[in-house]
């Protein structure tokens, strides 16, 4: 009996640091207001590859995920991102 695939794959050791950013980002409201304000200097502190800072940057979830990133954890930054950007534009309850 051959094991059903899973619904994304372990997270591999070379993609921790985007990992351990997207986790930092996602809980750390002034980590989230330094990258709002300036994407492209907090990005550059990390030491992420180019495509993932790209990634980052373009707050693109499918290519995040498809570089690595737990799915859930790009999901969950982008709807901070969108909600500290365009509090407006949310129903808080």
């Amino acid at each position: 009996m051959t094991a059903a695939p899973l619904h994304y794959d372990y997270i591999r050791p070379e993609v921790l640091p985007l990992n351990r950013f997207l986790f930092q980002i996602r809980n750390d409201v002034e980590l989230r207001k330094r990258y709002l304000a300036d994407p492209k200097a907090v990005v550059a502190e990390l030491g992420l590859s180019e495509a993932e800072r790209d990634a980052v940057l373009a707050r693109d979830i499918p290519r995040l995920v498809a570089l690595g990133a737990h799915p859930l954890l790009a999901i969950l930054v982008r709807i901070a991102t969108d909600v500290d950007e365009r509090p407006d534009k949310f129903e808080f309850y």
